[in-house]
């Protein structure tokens, strides 16, 4: 039996050789690399809301940052990656990043840095150090201890990664750490940044970068010490994917395995998904697998998008909606909009759910994504035509056998204001 190998993968990070769009970003990124690779220090922040490809993005940074690729900037970094524990401080996730780098250094300069950094660096490990759990004037303290120690750390490892024979020397440094909302100490954060990219730029040891990764609402706790870091990060919010960078993560998809695709039916459903990244690698998942021709049509889209709602169900979709408990007013809301044929406006829905005080919900329904505001129209709609086909699939028992909604759906099909 020959098993069909499926290119998506929606439980894992997208593959660099799958990875699409977001050009601009890279092309950013890339650009301001370019100037840490001239000792002129630039760091970033990447943010966005849960299963944006904020960690997706930051592998391609990763991979572009130690290609060494004529196409993009011939940038030879060392990098590391590390993913922050709920509790964790952040001298500790410094602590891991640091010792990552050290499995793709030479060995002349593991033995340089072991003979001038003392026990800062022995047995080919880091050790640097933590946060207590100690009052606020005592974690200053650790913070520029810290600081210094990262400095001692990062100046001799630039001068041993750039002086060491051709060929074996690098570029720069690139740290990237992810989930920052994870951190125990998170509001001294910036002042640590910021000390440490200050300090090395002064002594001319520039050539160090830091990828920090996180949801945008927690920048405000991040520079709550030291606003003036602010100007030492690139912020690069990631949003949604536009409609051809979304289209463009299936075509690789399908060729990878050789399918081919109706673009027609591409074009018509790709954005069910509402540009959300891991969407688009579920449905992707669903086309290959309700394929059995080896061509994606609209009868494999209409497969794949119904099984793909039923698993958003349980998955994505289950912080947004409850498909289990009892429906309370914020459903209502929700299968309001999804039935409603366009977006409404708070008032209408207010009216479809028998005047209740809705506007208390709007506000938290917007913070859990199911649903974006057009501030240019005034009205609501729902995460994406897949959260409607999910809510659909949930209440479509009640409107057959209880004629719930009626009055909406009554409405929407002689073309009526809804009231």
């Amino acid at each position: 039996m020959n098993i069909k190998i499926n290119p998506f993968n929606p439980n894992a990070t997208v593959s660099t050789n799958l990875f699409a769009g977001r050009k601009e970003q890279i092309l950013r990124v890339i650009s301001k690399l370019e100037q840490v690779k001239n000792g002129m220090p630039v760091s970033f922040l990447l943010t966005g809301v849960r299963g944006i490809g904020k960690t997706a993005l930051a592998k391609l940074i990763r991979s572009v940052a130690g290609a060494n690729d004529d196409v993009l900037g011939r940038l030879n970094f060392v990098t590391s990656y590390y993913s922050v524990e709920s509790g964790q401080d952040i001298g500790s996730a410094l602590q891991f990043s640091l010792n990552e780098l050290t499995d793709q250094l030479p060995k002349s300069a593991m033995g340089v840095l072991s003979s001038s950094l003392g026990k800062l660096f022995k047995n080919g490990k880091f050790s640097i150090g933590v946060f207590s759990a100690e009052v606020q004037s005592r974690q200053s303290e650790e913070v520029i201890a810290l600081k210094d120690q990262m400095v001692a750390v990062l100046t001799k490892l630039v001068d041993t990664m750039r002086s060491v024979q051709e060929g074996e020397n690098k570029d720069g440094v690139l740290i990237i750490i992810d989930e920052l909302h994870n951190v125990s100490n998170l509001n001294f954060c910036a002042q640590l940044f910021r000390g440490i990219a200050t300090t090395l730029d002064v002594k001319n040891k520039g050539y160090v970068s830091f990828v920090l990764i996180g949801y945008e609402e927690t920048l405000d706790e991040f520079f709550q010490h030291d606003a003036s870091a602010r100007r030492l990060f690139d912020v690069i919010n990631v949003d949604v994917m536009p409609k051809e960078e979304a289209k463009e993560v299936l075509v690789k998809g399908f060729a990878q395995i050789g399918v081919t695709h109706d673009e027609a039916a591409l074009d018509e459903n790709i954005m069910v998904t509402g540009g959300y990244p891991h969407a688009i690698q579920m449905v992707g998942y669903n086309l290959v697998y309700a394929d059995f021709d080896k061509n994606i049509g609209r009868d494999d889209w209409k497969s794949a998008i119904g099984r793909t709602a039923r698993e958003l169900q349980t998955k994505e979709f289950a912080d947004m909606y409850n498909f289990k408990g009892k429906n309370t007013l914020r459903e209502s809301i929700l299968d309001v909009l999804a039935v409603s044929p366009r977006p409404l406006k708070q008032k209408e829905i207010a009216n479809l759910c028998e005047g209740k005080n809705i506007y208390q919900y709007i506000s938290p329904l917007k913070k859990s994504r199911s649903i974006r505001l057009n501030p240019k129209t005034d009205t609501i709609e729902l995460h994406s035509h897949l959260f409607r086909m999910a809510i659909l699939l949930h209440i479509l028992p009640r409107i057959q056998e209880e004629g719930y909604l009626s009055d909406v759906l009554t409405s929407a099909a002689e073309g009526r204001t809804l009231q």
